[in-house]
């Protein structure tokens, strides 16, 4: 069989095999793939050819959607599979960790303190949302011991946010529910509610 390359728009060059359309490189690449115009090519050639280029695409496309923002491995993986690269992703996604562009334990670290530090999210709240982003199980349990979760915090946030609402029961209960959202557990609001009301009937709202 033998391969031709036509110039197409840019730096793009089309290759075709007996005269067939059969992948679009950029010329760059194409000396990377150590092919020319009018060489012979076999099946196994055609066939490396082709997961080459596919993973060389899966690969590009990774790093765009890294320099937008950081993504965990899954999360990755599962964008480039609904982009159509399934095949080549997982080679693509493992040539990117070799060159320390995934690390799980860095995005789990960076991701925690943002939600902590912008959304004021609880511990609870934090792991459920790494977990979501494919994070394995040992590397939240190893963020979350080592990220800071001020006690102070949430005290401030009742300040600032819900004050107004702990005059009765319902205000009461429409805070502990939204704080709870919030991955805060009930021992948590009690206890910081408790620090900024002198009411005495708040002793017993959460026993």
């Amino acid at each position: 069989m033998k391969l031709t390359v036509k110039a197409g728009r840019g730096d793009k060059m089309h290759l075709h095999i007996d005269g067939e359309y059969f992948l679009t490189v950029d010329n760059g690449y194409l000396a990377e793939l150590g092919v020319f115009n009018g060489m012979d090519v076999d099946c196994e050639d055609i066939e490396r050819l082709r997961v080459d280029i596919g993973v060389r695409r899966a690969y590009n496309k990774a790093v765009d959607l890294l320099s937008r923002r950081d993504h965990s491995r899954k999360e990755l993986l599962d964008k480039l599979r609904q982009k159509g690269y399934g095949e080549y992703a997982v080679e693509a996604i493992e040539k990117l960790n070799d060159y320390g562009y995934i690390d799980d334990k860095r995005f789990a670290q960076i991701f925690a303190e943002e939600l902590v530090r912008l959304k004021s999210y609880g511990k609870k709240r934090v792991e459920q949302e790494l977990y979501r982003k494919g994070v394995e199980r040992d590397i939240i349990c190893e963020v979350i011991s080592e990220c800071d979760f001020p006690s102070e915090k949430l005290a401030e946030i009742i300040e600032r946010k819900y004050s107004r609402y702990l005059n009765d029961e319902k205000g009461v209960n429409k805070t502990v529910n939204a704080l709870l959202r919030l991955g805060y557990t009930y021992t948590e609001i009690r206890d910081a509610i408790r620090e900024i009301t002198d009411r005495e009937d708040f002793e017993n709202i959460y026993e």
